[in-house]
Formats: structure tokens, C-alpha cells, sequence
């Protein structure tokens, strides 16, 4: 049964949004709902799907769940107040709640790893992004270098084996003719497919892209992704258009369509539903970047990448490690500039 609540998000006014229950298993759903069960099913991590086999511990003679267990061990290096909205995602996801909002103009906005009180808007506007138009100045260098690996290296030419296909779990909406050829995965760079194109990425370093993910994308002749949603609203996207045939090819978000440009970016919010068409003879090429959303506190990025690493150890062992490296990334951060610190509720000790 649905249940009514309200987020107030700033760029529109819209009927309250709905957290439901998905209607497909989810294993860390599953996992953070039940206690001493193991499950094989995908689940849904940065709008993309894994697979992990979990199995709850016990603490002090008494079951603890995961979500308890995750929370537990973020509370003892922040404060409750700077970590406000993760917890929320994280006791939604524990519930099996599932975000859904049609916005009158903007379309519909799907997510189960879900932050409130960020702007949901399905194009955001390039130009605010000064790395984004960076980029677009340099678009020349990287298309080249692009062209000149696709001319002469035998892996990187199109059905080259550097390229992947979508991950099972997404090829229905994508395709089999989706391919990927990644430079950078959850935050970690590729070093032979970054050898191949080391101008590319020694801009998107130069330039402080704050990417988790970057990648090359083709989408072949007359193929299409169908509408689909990304499950996460607080990853963005951005395209850097890099070749782009002429004609019927374009990319929708919600209600709003746009087509791609050779050395333009474009920027969106991908747990709207979106999907892409290419009705030409010539395959389309784009290099995506995958990025927070600039309205979490760095506090929250580091709450919710020490999440991600418990669901990839949720044993004991696993996600003390994940509170040592959540430990190492708040140290590295700015100390609080005024009384309460971060988002509020400064970091530290409860």
C-alpha cells in the first residue's frame, strides 16, 4: 500500500510524492528488512545493479540488522544532524520504499536511493557547471584523440573488446547494441583504458570534474534505450556530445527532449525517466560523467560512500574496515567553518 509524504523540493509545486514498496526483489532490501537470510538478486547501487550475498551477524548475543549495523557504525564518526537525509535514504531502502513523484511539468521522477530536498529538475543548465564548460573548450582535443584511437586501435574500433555491453540487469532497457568503454568506476580510474586516452584524462583531472564514473558510449544505428530510470537522485549525468549523426537522434528526461551537440554538454537528473533513440545510419558517441549532485555536504558524500562499501562487505569484518575508510575520508575534509559544523551538525563524536 502506498504511503503519502511531503518533500518540499524548491523548483516546482507538485501533488506530495509517493514512497511505495518496488515491486521487485531487492537484495539489500531484503537484507536490511530481514536478519540471517542470504539473497543473489541485483541490487540497485549509484542508479546501476550488483550483486551481493549477505549474511546478517549477531551482536552481543542479539540479531542486529544491516541498516542498524551500517548506522550505528557512521554514528560513531558524525554527528546525527549532518547525516540527517542519508539515514532517511538508508531506513527507506530498509523498508523496501520505492520514491515516485510525477511533477506536472517536469515528468516522472523514480528512485529507491532517494535524498530529499534536492532539486529535481531533468535538464540542469551546463553553464552552471565550471568544469562542464571547460570541457566544451577543449571538446576539439578529446573528439580527436577519440577518433584517432577508434582509427587505429584494434580494441577501441567499433566490436573492439575494450567496449562492454549494458550489465544483465539493464540490458533490457538498454539493448544489446549498448557498448561502454570506462576510464573511471566508482571513483577508481582505469589504468590501461586511461593509458589509451591520456589527454581525456588528464583534462577531466585538470579540470576537478567531480565524477564517480566516466566513460565512452556508443549507441549504434537505429537502436534506442527504452524509458527507464536510474533509481538514484543524487548521481547526476552529463554527455560531452563527441560524434553525432545528423537527423532523428535525441535524448528525453521526464517531458523534456533534447538532441546532442558535437562539443556541448548536456547535464541531467537520470532518476527521471529517460530514454534515448538513434533513427540514423551512423553510430552516436558521447563521454559521460556520472557526479554528486551539488546540494550534498560533502559529510553526506562520505556517509553514503561508506554505505556503498558495507553492501560490498556487509560481514563484521567488512564493514569495520568501511568505518576505518569512512574514518580517513572526514579527516581529509575542511574542518567546520562555525559551531555545529557540517550540514548542521558539525562531525565527531555523538
Amino acid at each position: 500500500m502506498a504511503t503519502m509524504i511531503s518533500h518540499s523540493t524548491p523548483n516546482a509545486v507538485a501533488p506530495s510524492p509517493v514512497l511505495r514498496s518496488a515491486s521487485r526483489t531487492n537484495a539489500v532490501t531484503a537484507q536490511l528488512v530481514t536478519k540471517n537470510i542470504r539473497c543473489r538478486n541485483p541490487v540497485a547501487r549509484f542508479g546501476r545493479r550488483t550483486c551481493v550475498n549477505v549474511q546478517a551477524a549477531q551482536a552481543t548475543g542479539q540479531e542486529v540488522s544491516l541498516s542498524e549495523r551500517i548506522e550505528n557504525g557512521m554514528l560513531k564518526h558524525v554527528k546525527k544532524a549532518s547525516v540527517e537525509r542519508v539515514l532517511e535514504s538508508l531506513h527507506a531502502l530498509a523498508s523496501g520504499e520505492e520514491f515516485v513523484k510525477t511533477w506536472p511539468e517536469e515528468g516522472l521522477q523514480m528512485a529507491n536511493s532517494y535524498i530529499r530536498d534536492l532539486s529535481a529538475i531533468p535538464f540542469h543548465d551546463s553553464m552552471e557547471y565550471k568544469w562542464a564548460m571547460q570541457l566544451e573548450e577543449n571538446a576539439e582535443a578529446i573528439q580527436k584523440e577519440f577518433l584517432e584511437a577508434l582509427d587505429t586501435n584494434k580494441q577501441v574500433a567499433v566490436g573492439g573488446d575494450k567496449w562492454s555491453t549494458a550489465v544483465r540487469e539493464d540490458a533490457l532497457a538498454y539493448g544489446p547494441e549498448w557498448r561502454t568503454l570506462v576510464l573511471q568506476d566508482r571513483g577508481q580510474w582505469d589504468e590501461t583504458n586511461t593509458a589509451l586516452f591520456p589527454k581525456t584524462t588528464k583534462l577531466v583531472q585538470k579540470f576537478n570534474v567531480p565524477s564517480s564514473e566516466v566513460f565512452f558510449a556508443v549507441q549504434s544505428p537505429n537502436t534506442g534505450i527504452k524509458p527507464h530510470t536510474d533509481n538514484t537522485n543524487f548521481i547526476l549525468t552529463g554527455h560531452l556530445g563527441l560524434i553525432i549523426p545528423e537527423g532523428d537522434c535525441w535524448i528525453k528526461v521526464g517531458n523534456q527532449t533534447r538532441n546532442w551537440e558535437e562539443g556541448k554538454t548536456i547535464i541531467m537528473d537520470t532518476s527521471f525517466m529517460h530514454e534515448t533513440e538513434n533513427n540514423t545510419e551512423s553510430p552516436r558517441y558521447v563521454l559521460i560523467f556520472r557526479f554528486w549532485h551539488p546540494e550534498l555536504t560533502e559529510v553526506e558524500k562520505s556517509a553514503l560512500l561508506y554505505i556503498f562499501d558495507c553492501l560490498d562487505a556487509p560481514e563484521t569484518a567488512g564493514i569495520r574496515e568501511a568505518q576505518k575508510t569512512f574514518q580517513k575520508r572526514l579527516k581529509k575534509l575542511k574542518p567546520p567553518t562555525r559551531k555545529g559544523g557540517f550540514g548542521g551538525g558539525g562531525f565527531g563524536s555523538r
